[in-house]
């Protein structure tokens, strides 16, 4: 049980890498307050992931949460604390995707993107910052993506390319910052991975993102997930301002 007793926080936690995150750290025996602006996934197709975590034993809560808003963000953190007595990991997974160049993106859909993917994350950080650093175990782990460090691989990807670029240098500056106070901020840049962010209608979709990566099969937000649990645990603590690819081989291909 690498995460026991552990409090923490996962931002969009219903759908996706969030939801596999938090399953796999209640399997690993943290207490979750598990974050998003909707308790059931968007499609509604799979069983709320609290109900899921309660089902097999672990503790958590559900707090309907849009990180793009300070006071919600502000007390997502007071209840976590009230609820765990403290706080010791902060994962920040919440984001949404978006299409289009730049001379084509709108202010608002640009303002959009960059709220969730970015400034939700100086809300939680910000927030969560003074519990993080009276836990002995101090984590932020910010879901990037490969796209943060390589730029474009599709067409069309200005406002979303861009807001992962800017977690993945902020991921540098915060362990910079934070990092020799006990609290080891890293991120994680998944590759291809089949979710509601990138679906796959038909066979032509994974032969597509096949093509790209060296596995046979495209990832799954399980694949993900124990990467977290590696930042999140003992095993992470020599870890900081790292952005951990997890990618099936698509930036070497």
């Amino acid at each position: 049980m690498k995460l026991q007793d552990r409090a923490a926080i996962v931002t969009g936690s219903s759908s996706g890498i969030g939801r596999a995150v938090a399953i796999a750290f209640a399997r690993e025996g943290a207490k979750l307050a598990l974050a998003d602006v909707r308790e059931r996934s968007r499609a509604g197709d799979e069983e709320p992931t609290l109900e899921m975590i309660e089902r097999e034993g672990a503790t958590a809560f559900f707090e309907e949460t849009d990180v793009t808003d300070e006071t919600a963000v502000e007390g997502l953190i007071e209840r976590t604390v009230e609820e765990y007595g403290g706080l010791d990991v902060l994962v920040n997974s919440a984001g949404v995707t978006s299409d289009g160049p730049v001379h084509a993106v709108t202010e608002a859909e640009w303002d959009r993107v960059h709220a969730v993917n970015v400034k939700g994350i100086v809300w939680t950080t910000k927030h969560a910052l003074t519990h993080l650093l009276e836990s002995d175990h101090g984590r932020v782990i910010n879901v990037s993506s490969q796209r943060g460090l390589r730029g474009g691989d599709d067409t069309e990807k200005a406002a979303y390319v861009s807001s992962k670029g800017a977690v993945t240098a902020l991921t540098r500056q915060m362990a910079l910052d934070y990092g020799s106070e006990g609290v080891a901020v890293n991120a994680i840049c998944p590759g291809p991975v089949e979710s509601g962010m990138t679906p796959i209608e038909d066979e032509t979709d994974r032969q597509r993102l096949l093509e790209g990566i060296l596995t046979p099969f495209v990832g799954q937000p399980e694949d993900v997930a124990p990467a977290a649990v590696l930042l999140a645990s003992d095993g992470g603590r020599y870890i900081h301002g790292h952005a951990l690819v997890v990618d099936g081989g698509y930036l070497v291909k």
